[in-house]
């Protein structure tokens, strides 16, 4: 597991499992012996391609493993004195998770060392690593969805009910398993799996309009829903999860890359939110679970503080815990901005903004009228207003918005015909209806306003946006 490199750690594992634990705890290559009695073999094998072999001792099988570091001159690492007999570092992931595995195998013995009495290990011993070592293993960033999501990460979208950060997590979700850009970002296409916590239907029909809007076909992409939510606080049920999306990956021929929480309410069981020690169970069951043992993105979908609606609500570990954090928010004319409020090994990324397209979908009610769906269809980003700042007012910002849709719907008229779409114009008359103000007189006033902000520019019969 890993590539083999001049210089680089190799563990030299009994087994599959312990093998694969120490690969993921640390990213250095790991090989599998199938035996205690074959790990000479391999560990020499490893140090002839240059390799620096570190053999790892199953429970019981000390001596062996001491021995054959001896005899290559190499390193070996020991389980725990209190394990029980023939227990691994897979055994160590399963009960402590990653974090305990990368302790124990950062205690490592050397030939010279492992002559003396050995001493008692556990995954809390205090331990250091080598800066050397640390920047031999330094590596760029490995983006899902570039400048926004990590492989191997825990991400968040929090936000008011029907602000749109469902749609948000489902245009993700659709855009990593048909490897499709996302806005214009670049994706890597892999497995995702939807852990839901409403009906399929209402779903089903978001990703068919998410099908047709985009043109891209979803019926052979390796994207699935849950049946039912899942209690991720409960370490049995995370591990039930963990198997069910190995299964399917493995069924799919694509490793899991992206996996959706939506929501960590409905996905949380009977825990409170507010609780640290409840939401570190969490976390760590997610760690242990699904983001480690997938390298996947775990991306939660979660609702805002009821008092503070600029971050998430309950427990503060939890953003504690988060790779990336990014706030939803819909105004009165529609329009939805992604905002990063915390990106933890990366510049934060430019805010995005988003509309609800209607979509026709292909299929009729009972009654022979056609359904329609929604979906997302990016736009220009437009900060949202601040109060006290002139022609930035609450109707002042659902014109503005509203002017930037009519803008967009035109250019995209154009297009589509084969036209150019800077030639797009808005008619003041279709700026009104849209605006849909409570009088005339309200758009008159709000126009006037914009102009005299330099905001707007208005020529006769049309309406131009000035850009700031």
């Amino acid at each position: 597991m890993g590539e083999l490199r001049p210089g680089v750690v190799a563990y030299i594992a009994e087994g599959i499992g312990a093998a694969w634990s120490a690969h993921a705890a640390t990213g250095c290559p790991a090989l599998v012996a199938f035996g205690s009695g074959n790990q000479t073999k391999v560990a020499a094998a490893a140090k002839a391609a240059g390799a620096r072999p570190v053999i790892v001792a199953d429970r019981g099988k000390e001596s062996q493993c001491q021995s054959a570091a001896k005899e290559l001159g190499c390193a070996w690492v020991a389980m725990p004195a209190d394990m029980p007999g023939n227990g691994d570092i897979n055994d160590i992931q399963q009960a402590e998770g990653l974090e305990a595995v990368a302790a124990i195998l950062s205690s490592e013995q050397s030939f010279e060392q492992a002559a003396e009495p050995a001493k008692e290990n556990t995954p809390h011993a205090f331990a250091f690593t080598r800066v050397g070592d640390m920047l031999h293993h330094l590596k760029p960033i490995d983006w899902l969805v570039k400048g926004y999501l990590e492989a191997d990460s825990l991400a968040l979208m929090f936000g008011d009910p029907a602000c749109g950060k469902s749609f948000l997590a489902i245009d993700l979700a659709c855009a990593v398993a048909t490897g499709s850009e996302w806005h214009g970002m670049e994706t890597k296409r892999g497995a995702v799996f939807y852990i839901a916590g409403e009906g399929h239907n209402g779903l089903a029909k978001r990703f068919k309009s998410w099908e047709v809007l985009n043109e891209q076909p979803l019926s052979d992409a390796p994207l699935f829903v849950s049946h039912r939510s899942a209690s991720l606080y409960d370490a049995a049920s995370a591990e039930l999860v963990s198997q069910s999306v190995q299964a399917l990956a493995s069924g799919s021929g694509h490793s899991p890359r992206l996996i959706v929480i939506d929501t960590l309410a409905r996905n949380f069981g009977g825990a409170d939110e507010n609780s640290t020690s409840d939401m570190n169970a969490f976390v760590t069951n997610l760690d242990a679970h699904l983001k480690g043992r997938f390298k996947a993105c775990v991306l939660i979908v979660h609702h805002t503080g009821h008092a503070d609606k600029t971050r998430a609500r309950g427990a503060m570990a939890l953003k504690g815990a988060l790779d990336a954090e990014y706030q939803v928010e819909r105004d009165e004319a529609g329009t939805i901005r992604i905002n990063t409020t915390k990106m933890k090994d990366a510049e934060a990324p430019e805010p995005l903004s988003f509309r609800l397209d209607r979509v026709g979908l292909p299929f009729v009610d009972e009654d022979g009228q056609q359904i329609f769906g929604a979906a997302l269809k990016s736009t220009d980003y437009v900060p949202p207003p601040k109060a006290g700042r002139e022609g930035r007012g609450k109707n002042q910002t659902k014109a503005l918005a509203a002017l930037l849709e009519l803008y967009n719907e035109h250019r995209d008229r154009l297009d589509s015909s084969g036209l150019d779409p800077e030639g797009a114009r808005v008619k003041l008359d279709d700026w009104r209806e849209r605006c849909n103000f409570e009088s005339r007189n309200t758009f008159w006033k709000v126009k006037e306003t914009l102009q005299a902000a330099g905001k707007i520019r208005v020529d006769a019969l049309y309406v131009e946006l000035i850009r700031e």
